[in-house]
């Protein structure tokens, strides 16, 4: 094992003393090392970046003495480009599966189950009793590759998908090869909804004409659409004998959707899909799927074809290192707070704009009904330097998740994770000013 030799170079008492910080900073690395589990509290920065430095030294790239003749050597053009992958420029993965480990890149395969231990506990923590895997893609792709797994596993060809407004898991679907069967939704007082039984009705069709039906459904989604009794649909999955895929884009960041999930997981559900950019505040392009059977994650990792990048997969691991449990379990709390905050203030706004505040029942998202063009409002929000509200018309029929005409024009505003008050503060406050100008 290395050792700092710097005895004579300064006196003894220093060198004591300089040893002795080393090692008290040294000891954040080999804690996460030995234990594998989300820290308490967040590391500070310094010590990831030194923890991402001495496992990327171990893959071969780094190798002072190596001869790389290979069409695939981890040789960069730019230093930057080192840089934005954490020195992992082997990626992650080997040709057929995943997490396998690659025999070039030690360090960027020790990372990587090093961040999905990581990730399990996690998980964990919140109340879920699974197991966890970053995926180096987005939410629709993850959701595809789970589709393949379900595929190779289970000889699945339709997808039954309760319908929701949103292209990336439709996209998922078509891509991994499969027939989409949808299930309408309908109108229940200010909500969206697909009924159970019409679910259930169209696995039975499916099955009686002799194919394997899977069902992916939808947890979270923004107002008028509620989420998807997935315990429900849980139970038919097991009754039926077929897999069935949750999609909880962002489920990780809410109690309420944690406990749906903690209650669904007792009945049929193979694997749930969520965003890392979403849940653990990264950039744009991780997946985080978990599962009761490690073996079905498995065959997800082996449905991916060839090796990935590893910067996803890193900026998980910076995500739960810096944050450690605590802060997440506050940012949970202060998205709760801030959503009770912004329905507070939307329920003002009505009173001094007309209209009214969907009932709706949603953690994360609130809708507010509009008199004027919704889609206007919005752009004129976000000329406002505003993002993040959607304005959708009542005859969108894709973007009401609807077939027919939705009684209200509305917008759609979140307090998501890593919000703060004085920003749902004053997202409401511009509304109210371009509300009241148009009256």
């Amino acid at each position: 094992m290395f050792r700092m030799n710097v005895s004579g170079l300064i006196p003894k008492n220093m060198e004591d003393r300089g040893l002795l910080i080393l090692k008290d900073n040294l000891k954040y690395i080999e804690d996460i090392l030995d234990h594998r589990k989300i820290p308490k509290e967040g590391l500070p920065e310094d010590q990831i970046r030194l923890l991402l430095k001495f496992l990327s030294l171990m893959d071969t790239d780094k190798d002072p003495k190596v001869i790389r003749v290979g069409e695939r050597e981890g040789r960069c053009a730019s230093k930057i480009q080192e840089e934005l992958v954490s020195g992992f420029c082997h990626g992650i993965g080997r040709s057929g599966n995943l997490i396998d480990p690659q025999p070039k890149a030690p360090g960027a395969s020790a990372m990587y189950n090093l961040t999905n231990s990581i990730l399990t506990s996690f998980l964990r923590n919140l109340g879920l009793k699974v197991h966890g895997i970053g995926l180096p893609v987005a939410t629709g792709l993850s959701l595809s590759l789970c589709l393949n797994a379900v595929r190779r596993m289970y000889n699945s060809n339709v997808v039954i998908y309760p319908y929701a407004a949103h292209k990336s898991p439709i996209k998922g679907i078509y891509l991994a090869g499969f027939r989409m069967r949808l299930v309408e939704t309908k109108l229940y007082g200010d909500a969206l909804k697909v009924d159970v039984e019409d679910i259930e009705d169209a696995i039975v069709h499916e099955i009686e004409a002799g194919n394997n039906p899977c069902v992916l459904s939808t947890l979270t989604f923004f107002p008028p659409r509620e989420g998807d009794d997935i315990e429900e649909i849980g139970k038919i999955c097991e009754e039926y004998n077929i897999p069935h895929i949750v999609n909880g884009a962002y489920a990780l960041q809410s109690r309420y959707y944690i406990e749906r999930l903690r209650k669904a997981f007792k009945y049929r559900v193979d694997a749930v899909v969520s965003s890392s950019d979403k849940n653990l505040l990264t950039p744009i392009g991780g997946g985080i799927v978990y599962s009761k059977d490690r073996d079905f994650l498995r065959e997800i990792s082996l449905s991916y074809p060839g090796r990935a990048c590893a910067t996803p997969v890193v900026n998980i691991l910076i995500s739960l290192l810096s944050l450690g449990m605590r802060r997440y379990l506050d940012l949970m709390e202060e998205q709760r707070k801030c959503r009770d905050l912004l329905e507070e203030l939307l329920n003002r706004l009505v009173e001094k704009t007309g209209g009214k505040v969907l009932n709706i029942n949603n953690p994360i998202s609130l809708s507010v009904t509009v008199d004027s063009d919704p889609v206007e409002i919005a752009g004129k929000l976000y000329n406002l330097r505003v993002t993040g509200p959607r304005g959708v018309r009542s005859t969108d029929k894709f973007g009401t998740c609807y077939l027919n005409k939705y009684p209200y024009d509305y917008i759609v505003i979140n307090a998501a994770i890593g919000v703060k008050s004085e920003d749902i503060i004053t997202v409401v406050e511009k509304l109210e000013d371009l509300l009241l100008k148009g009256q």
